[in-house]
């Protein structure tokens, strides 16, 4: 009579937690094979976007006092993802700039995921290697590689943006008439001139809703001759390009 052997018994190894040394990839090479090979590389990304790097002035975002001041520069290199942070100090402020953190692939907390170009925008919160870094402003080169890739950074296409300010100049007769009355608006001392503060306070009081990193763009794009602040005729001939 022939007898069923049971099944072998089998055992779940579950996969050790990353011990922080390396990249993840790596060290999950010596889980899955007794000969690790080293990690495979996206080559046609290298290639494509090795040149591009973005460059984000940042600040620390922290309970201690002494941090407040603190700023550092957080460069992301779009042909591996991987990050560096580099602390900017001044002289006789008791702190040694330099090298923060080194350079490599850094894991969002909130999905699990690596970091992507797409997560890097002004106003956004980074949390690297622990800390909790507050992106502030970006340099010309990363803003420009930004619109002219805003279907990565939909926060930066001018277009949309615009989209969002002209939506009231139906209600009115002629564009020049809309860009008094906004103007007018905007501008509460009445000086003619409007600098960062008071236009995106100006934005928020109108019901028009946009982004730090929107208003950034906005600030940018009408202020030609950047002085960082926006005269009546840079504001209308702006306004009259894009109408």
């Amino acid at each position: 009579m022939p007898l069923k052997k049971p099944a072998p018994a089998v055992l779940y190894q579950a996969i050790p937690s990353h011990t922080g040394y390396g990249t993840e990839e790596d060290a999950m090479g010596s889980v899955v094979a007794l000969q690790p090979k080293p990690p495979k590389y996206d080559m046609k990304k290298m290639f494509k976007s090795d040149m591009h790097v973005l460059r984000f002035n940042a600040r620390l975002v922290s309970t201690e006092p002494d941090d407040e001041c603190r700023t550092f520069i957080i460069s992301y290199y779009c042909g591996n993802d991987t990050i560096q942070v580099y602390e900017v100090c001044d002289k006789n402020s008791g702190r040694i700039g330099g090298p923060f953190i080194q350079r490599q692939k850094q894991k969002n907390p909130s999905n699990g995921n690596y970091y992507l170009e797409s997560d890097f925008l002004i106003g956004r919160t980074i949390f690297l290697s622990g800390f909790k870094f507050m992106l502030v402003s970006t340099d010309e080169y990363t803003a420009k590689y930004m619109e002219d890739n805003c279907e990565a950074f939909p926060e930066a296409s001018l277009a949309a943006i615009f989209s969002k300010v002209l939506a009231p100049a139906r209600n009115f007769p002629s564009l020049q008439d809309f860009a008094v009355d906004l103007l007018s608006k905007l501008d509460k001392n009445g000086d003619q001139v409007l600098d960062f503060s008071e236009f995106t306070a100006g934005l928020r009081s109108l019901n028009i809703h946009v982004t730090n990193h929107e208003e950034t763009a906005l600030m940018r794009r009408f202020d030609a001759n950047g002085d960082g602040k926006i005269s009546m005729e840079e504001f209308y001939n702006t306004l009259a390009k894009c109408f």
